[in-house]
């Protein structure tokens, strides 16, 4: 009798041995799954933190405002909702010169004081258009500022005249 509790209890002692261990695999696999995770997302932050966005042209037709831009980081540009254009200029209404400073937010179709862009995502390297509505033609030969910001990296900032 003295025997078997001896056995009885040098197995059980080994079961808790082999449970503690399998607990103790999972633990370290799960930090290892999260340390990579958390590794990606870092990576994935300096990556759009490092992305430029340029403002390379400005044209104007009637209300119609198209910002070409360039991508010159290593993140593709996709999600607009969160983007930003601000746009400063004088408009001409009746024939008066009147400074407009407004917010232009994305749509998907223009109107007063919204903007669409003519591609879905913009990868590095590649060019894009935006195209703003503003709700005045712009008074001719004047200066003019367009922001455009976005969650990427720092804004595009672009001055001259229109």
């Amino acid at each position: 009798m003295g025997v078997s509790q001896v056995v009885a209890y040098v197995l059980l002692f080994f079961i808790t041995i082999s449970l503690g261990l399998i607990a103790l695999g999972a633990y370290i696999k799960s930090q290892q799954l999260l340390l990579h995770a958390e590794d990606m997302r870092q990576n994935m932050d300096l990556n759009q933190l490092n992305t430029r966005i340029f403002i390379k042209s400005v044209t104007i037709n009637g209300n119609l405002l198209y910002i070409t831009i360039t991508n010159n980081g290593s993140t593709v540009l996709y999600d607009f909702k969160d983007f930003a254009i601000i746009i400063k200029y004088y408009a001409n209404v009746s024939n008066i010169s009147t400074l407009i400073i407004s917010n232009y937010n994305y749509s998907t179709s223009l109107g007063p004081y919204k903007w669409v862009s003519n591609t879905v995502l913009i990868n590095p390297n590649m060019v894009g258009t935006f195209i703003a509505d503003l709700p005045y033609p712009p008074y001719p030969n004047t200066e003019a500022t367009v922001v455009v910001v976005s969650n990427y990296g720092p804004e595009a900032l672009w001055r001259g005249v229109l």
